[in-house]
């Protein structure tokens, strides 16, 4: 073992692990042998457990929220429809097994539910910033950013079943619930 790992090294392994064989896998040694060095290389960069979950946590919410609105928000995407294509197509890329196992462990860890809180939030703002010039309608930008993000956790909860979910399907009928309401008036709401 002699190779040379970096904290993203180490947090590519611990994805693959969540979407393998789940959190119980996600252990100091298995995360050691799966980057290939020793423990040493992991305490060198994180000092300890709680420092590499709160890095974890921390870089998969920049790669899942930030980076994502980064690209939405280029000025090469001026138009708004292209804007929620765009978006969709980034939703096909989130490691959505390693979510599924991060999900699962939010429900036994604060600092992990915490990170997931800020991710589902950080996702719903992004969808909501994405489709309002679109929309126009805050209240019904917003009841459509909650249910493009309930469809995205709902994926994730349900898609080991059989028939597998195709999620790509999914997200073609919220873009086209979104454009169904472009530019619709405001409605009354009681």
């Amino acid at each position: 073992m002699s190779r040379t790992a970096t904290p993203e090294t180490f947090f590519a392994a611990a994805l693959r692990l969540l979407a393998g064989p789940g959190l119980p896998a996600l252990r100091i040694g298995r995360l050691c042998r799966e980057v290939g060095v020793t423990s040493g290389s992991f305490y060198h960069h994180f000092g300890s457990w709680d420092g590499f979950v709160a890095a974890l946590l921390e870089h998969w919410t920049a790669e899942e929220v930030d980076r994502p609105l980064e690209l939405v928000r280029r000025a090469d995407v001026a138009d708004p429809g292209e804007r929620v294509t765009l978006l969709k197509g980034l939703a096909l890329t989130i490691p959505h097994d390693a979510e599924t196992a991060i999900r699962r462990w939010a429900g036994t860890d604060e600092v992990v539910a915490a990170a997931q809180q800020r991710v589902d939030d950080g996702r719903r703002d992004a969808v909501r910033e994405v489709i309002a010039p679109l929309v126009g309608d805050a209240p019904l930008t917003a009841t459509l950013a909650e249910v493009g993000l309930s469809l995205l956790v709902g994926h994730q909860q349900l898609h080991h079943g059989d028939p597998p979910i195709d999620l790509a399907a999914l997200l073609d009928q919220f873009e086209l619930l979104v454009r169904s309401h472009a530019g619709a008036p405001t409605a009354e709401r009681p």
